[in-house]
């Protein structure tokens, strides 16, 4: 893979998406030549050094290899910042970052699991992908899904989508892993299916002990706070179960789900909030 570079990447949309959603489109042809689905960005959302550190956003999708979409949610001073900043607005970027998803090996039909904000990177995955694949979107209540737009995307290239809230105000009332589960008792060819999953540790934990129990391959997009991006500082460090830690932002953030130890919650300082 050619070296990671800071980009100047220049704000070409940037608007409300719903549900609490922000929807943004940066041009930066350099990096869109080089991005694959599952790898992410960080983007630093002032120049003035207020908050310090660069945010890590997962890449939603490629358009016409010169521009990259982002979505995100206010939940701290550096999204709350990123918020105000207008079109045309130029960010400095490094990326793309980190290993993307392995393809799905032939004759195997993907399952995709997003929980909550962990859509981007596998709804990237889903435009990449030129053969059948099925989508399952979880979230706590229906404000906490993927916006309208993502969705529709998701139903465009699925051959199905199943929706799933903890509290049932959409689609069925459950955790996603329930539905994910329902599907493939329903099915005879279970060893056809490989399973992409990314959102809550606790979500993904679950999606691993269905796959193991069930002998589906499955790759899991690991979401941890980082600081720097490169595998310098540490801080995303996550246990793997031959003994050790693994870096999220350099040797992920897609791993095997057999390889993480989801039993060993790994506590660092909090570097920063989005």
């Amino acid at each position: 893979m050619p070296p990671t570079k800071l980009h100047q990447a220049t704000v070409v949309l940037h608007q409300e998406a719903g549900r609490g959603y922000f929807r943004i489109v940066l041009k930066a042809p350099g990096l869109a030549k080089q991005a694959r689905p599952g790898q992410f960005v960080m983007l630093r959302v002032s120049e003035n050094q207020d908050p310090i550190l660069a945010r890590p956003f997962g890449i939603a999708a490629v358009k016409s290899k010169q521009y990259i979409e982002l979505f995100y949610r206010v939940v701290g001073r550096g999204t709350a910042l990123l918020a105000t900043v207008e079109r045309d607005a130029v960010l400095q970027v490094q990326g793309p970052l980190g290993n993307g998803f392995p393809a799905p090996e032939k004759g195997t039909t993907p399952l995709l699991v997003a929980g909550g904000s962990g859509f981007p990177p596998l709804l990237y995955f889903a435009l990449s992908m030129r053969h059948p694949l099925y989508m399952f979107l979880g979230a706590r209540d229906k404000e906490c899904l993927p916006p309208l737009r993502a969705i529709k995307s998701c139903r465009e290239q699925a051959e199905k989508v199943y929706i799933a809230t903890d509290d049932g105000s959409a689609g069925t009332r459950g955790f996603v892993t329930d539905g994910l589960a329902a599907f493939l008792d329903s099915r005879n060819d279970r060893e056809s299916f490989v399973i992409y999953a990314c959102g809550p540790r606790s979500m993904m934990a679950a999606v691993s002990k269905l796959a193991a129990e069930r002998g589906i391959s499955c790759f899991v997009s690991m979401e941890e706070r980082m600081a720097c991006g490169l595998g310098v500082c540490m801080g995303c460090s996550v246990a793997v179960r031959t003994g050790g830690y693994k870096r999220v932002c350099k040797e992920g953030p897609v791993f095997k789900s057999s390889d993480i130890d989801w039993s060993e919650q790994v506590v660092l300082p909090a570097l920063h909030r989005k």
